[in-house]
């Protein structure tokens, strides 16, 4: 099963076998992957550290959140878990580029929702705009991370208040408070106890220039991006699905995969095997807390125990260097919209499982999209 993945091209029977292909290819590399870091789980990992760190800072999230009353204390929890980095300089950069991207998303999703809720198709292409300007900006721009996440809370703002745009005001604020608290508290945590080591030098980011020339490859796969997000509102029109909001984010996070190579139809492969390890996290972190729910949480902390214990493993398998490192990162999220439903200990699954279906329908409507959009490579083998 070690072998190189086919590429997606020719006629649709064809690109679905291929994709097919590639998606059993990813399953066997990743289950192995998983299973290896799986045991090699151990508090003298190197690894452990910065896991500890991020399961520190859900659990004080969380415990603010709902001591606040908040609606949605899982954003604080997951805002929490992805702003905690190795280093304190790394988790104050993305902290800050989480509070900033959404608080710009929030704020025009809000002026913009009173309009786009009543035209369905202004909304089809503002969603298409902004879910493409935030991909687009995580291949070319240099603060990415903030722009994915201007895109992301515009399509939640906007989605959300779909329904009744009296929603907008409080989804907005609500949303930016929940996020602030658990950057926050990641930043808080960072500074006390990271250590003060200097980021990894990445890879230059190539600036919005020439984006019909040598950028013509991000162009087009947020292009897609954008899409797949436009096609929401049409969708949830048709069949009332659940969780819409969570299909537009879920859309965006599998999209916002860097380009593997600099021709645009490497991203292909690229978006089956992310969608596979998304699907196995969602399995592996679905499956431990529902686990955990069968025993007795309805106290406080027994439920935030399980909550640290169910981070730190995640945070763990996220930091894994076999390339299977989004499973944890897609775990850790599902666990804790599992466990962490309202201001205390989970009553019910119910709402774990309408964010499943929601999941379950966004990425549907990607594969779609994906073998629709994505050309013909015509280059030689």
């Amino acid at each position: 099963m070690d072998r190189d993945p086919p590429r997606i091209r020719g006629s649709l029977p064809e690109q679905i076998a291929a994709t097919a292909a590639i998606g059993g290819i990813a399953t066997w590399r990743a289950l192995t992957g998983l299973g290896a870091d799986l045991r090699e789980l151990g508090f003298a990992d190197p690894r452990a550290r910065q896991a500890a760190l991020a399961a520190l800072s859900v659990v004080v999230s969380v415990a603010i959140a709902c001591a606040m009353h908040l609606p949605d204390p899982w954003w604080a929890a997951i805002s929490g878990f992805i702003s905690t980095q190795a280093t304190r300089p790394g988790s104050i950069r993305k902290a800050l580029l989480r509070i900033i991207g959404t608080a710009a998303g929030a704020g025009l999703g809000l002026v913009l929702a009173g309009w786009l809720a009543y035209d369905h198709l202004a909304c089809s292409l503002a969603l298409f705009t902004m879910s493409a300007v935030g991909i687009l900006g995580v291949s070319v721009s240099a603060h990415g991370y903030a722009w994915l996440f201007f895109g992301i809370t515009f399509s939640l703002v906007v989605l959300t208040s779909l329904g009744d745009p009296q929603n907008a005001l409080s989804v907005a604020f609500f949303r930016t408070t929940e996020v602030g608290i658990g950057t926050g508290t990641a930043l808080l945590v960072a500074l006390a106890l990271a250590p003060d080591g200097g980021e990894a030098p990445g890879p230059e980011a190539p600036g919005w220039t020439d984006l019909l020339g040598a950028q013509w490859p991000a162009v087009l796969h947020a292009a897609r991006s954008g899409v797949a997000v436009a096609l929401i509102p049409i969708v949830w029109s048709w069949l009332y699905l659940p969780s819409v909001s969570q299909m537009a984010m879920t859309m965006a996070s599998v999209l916002a995969v860097p380009h593997l190579s600099d021709h645009a139809l490497d991203d292909g492969p690229g978006i089956v095997q992310k969608a596979v390890q998304r699907l196995l996290g969602c399995a592996f972190g679905g499956a431990l807390a529902l686990a955990l729910l069968s025993l007795p949480l309805d106290s406080l902390l027994p439920w935030l125990l399980a909550l640290l214990v169910g981070v730190w493993i995640g945070g763990v398998l996220q930091a894994s260097a076999r390339g299977t490192g989004y499973i944890g990162t897609q775990a850790t999220v599902v666990f804790m919209l599992t466990l962490v439903q309202g201001e205390g200990p989970p009553s019910s699954i119910l709402p774990a499982l309408n964010r499943l279906a929601g999941i379950g329908c966004g990425l549907l409507t990607l594969f779609v999209v994906c073998l629709l959009v994505q050309p013909d490579d015509t280059r030689p083998s």
